[in-house]
C-alpha cells in the first residue's frame, strides 16, 4: 500500500495533462464543438499548445524529469490537433506550423550542439579518471538527468566500441579479464552472426508482405547485431579492476554494465562454478545471464542496486561473476579486506 502511495505523486505530472488533453478531444468530437467551431477551435488550439505544456512545466519544475519534455508535450499537442481538428478550422494551427515550428527546430538543434560541446569539454577535463565508458557516464550525468544520461552514454559507447576503439590499453596488475576462459567473445560473435543471417532472411520475407514494416524490423535487427558486435569488443577493452587506493572492486561487462563495490561491503568470496540456486538468491552480474558464465560468487553484507544497459535497474546481495585469473583475483581481494 505504501509503494502505491509513493508512486502516485510520480504519475501526477503526466496524468493531469493527459486528462486535460482527453477532455479537449471529447469536446472536439461533440456536437457542441460543431455548433461553436469558430470560437472553440482557437481556444482548443491554445489549450493544447500553450496551457497544457505550461501546466506540465509547473508540475515538473521541481522534479528530476527533464524540462525538455515540455517541448515533447507541445509536439504531441501539435500532432493531435493536426489529426483531430477539422481542416477548415486550423487557421491558428497553420500559423504556428509556419512561423513558430521552425523556431523550435532551430532551438532543438542549438540545444543539441551546445550540449555536445559541453560534453566534449567535460570529457577532456576528466580524461584521466577512468576508461571511456566510465568517464562518459560521469560526464553525461553532470549535464543530463540520470536516465537520459545513461541512454546517451550507451548510444555513444556503442559507436565508440563498434567503430573507433580497436586497440587494447596496457593492462595493470590489478585488472582482470573475464572473456578468455569462458569463450565469451565467441558466444557473442555467434549471436551476432545468427542475427545477421536472420535479418537477411526476414527482410526478403517481410518486405514482400509490408515494405515499411519489413524495413523497420530490418533496422532493429541490424541495430541489435551492431550492439552485440560493440559488446564483443568492449568486453576485451574493459576488464574488472581492484582499486587498491579507494578500496573498491570495479566490475564490468563491456559497455552493457559496470558496478563499483566497496570492499568493506564484501562478506565473503566463494570460488564456485556450479549451477546457481533456483531461489535466485545469487544474481548473475552478466546481463546475458548464464551465457556469461561464472566461477566466483561475491556475497555482500547488504543488497545493492546497479544499472544495466539503458539504465535498467538490477538488485543483488550475492553476485556470480567470471574472472579468468580467479586465483590471483581471490588473493588480491582477501589482501584488501
Amino acid at each position: 500500500m505504501k509503494n502505491k502511495t509513493k508512486s502516485f505523486p510520480k504519475i501526477i505530472p503526466f496524468t493531469i495533462p493527459l486528462l486535460m488533453a482527453l477532455s479537449l478531444i471529447l469536446i472536439l468530437k461533440s456536437s457542441f464543438f460543431m455548433q461553436h467551431a469558430e470560437i472553440l477551435s482557437s481556444a482548443i488550439t491554445i489549450d493544447f499548445l500553450v496551457i497544457i505544456p505550461f501546466i506540465y512545466f509547473l508540475l515538473i519544475r521541481k522534479k528530476e524529469i527533464p524540462k525538455i519534455t515540455v517541448l515533447t508535450s507541445f509536439i504531441i499537442g501539435l500532432v493531435v490537433l493536426s489529426f483531430m481538428l477539422p481542416s477548415e478550422h486550423q487557421s491558428l494551427l497553420s500559423l504556428v506550423k509556419t512561423y513558430f515550428l521552425p523556431l523550435i527546430e532551430l532551438g532543438i538543434i542549438s540545444f543539441v550542439i551546445y550540449n555536445v560541446i559541453k560534453l566534449r569539454k567535460r570529457y577532456r577535463s576528466q580524461k584521466n579518471q577512468g576508461d571511456f565508458y566510465t568517464v562518459l557516464n560521469k560526464v553525461t550525468k553532470e549535464i543530463l538527468p540520470k536516465t537520459p544520461a545513461l541512454i546517451l552514454t550507451t548510444e555513444i559507447s556503442l559507436i565508440y566500441y563498434a567503430f573507433i576503439k580497436w586497440r587494447s590499453d596496457k593492462r595493470s596488475k590489478n585488472q582482470f579479464t573475464y572473456h578468455k576462459s569462458n569463450g565469451l567473445v565467441s558466444i557473442i560473435a555467434g549471436f551476432t552472426l545468427v542475427i545477421c543471417i536472420e535479418t537477411v532472411a526476414l527482410h526478403s520475407i517481410l518486405t514482400k508482405w509490408n515494405l515499411i514494416f519489413g524495413w523497420i524490423i530490418t533496422f532493429l535487427s541490424a541495430y541489435t547485431a551492431l550492439q552485440f558486435f560493440a559488446l564483443a569488443k568492449s568486453v576485451i577493452f574493459r576488464p574488472h579492476q581492484i582499486d587498491d587506493e579507494n578500496k573498491n572492486i570495479d566490475l564490468k561487462f563491456g559497455y552493457f554494465t559496470e558496478l563499483t563495490i566497496p570492499i568493506h561491503l564484501i562478506q565473503s568470496l566463494e570460488v564456485n562454478s556450479k549451477d546457481l540456486p533456483e531461489d535466485k538468491s545469487v544474481t548473475y552480474f552478466s546481463p546475458l545471464g548464464m551465457l556469461g558464465g561464472h566461477n566466483m560468487i561475491l556475497h555482500l553484507k547488504e543488497e545493492i542496486q546497479f544499472s544495466g544497459i539503458y539504465g535498467i535497474k538490477r538488485k543483488a546481495k550475492s553476485l556470480a561473476i567470471h574472472v579468468d585469473e580467479k586465483g590471483v583475483f581471490y588473493k588480491t581481494v582477501l589482501e584488501n579486506l
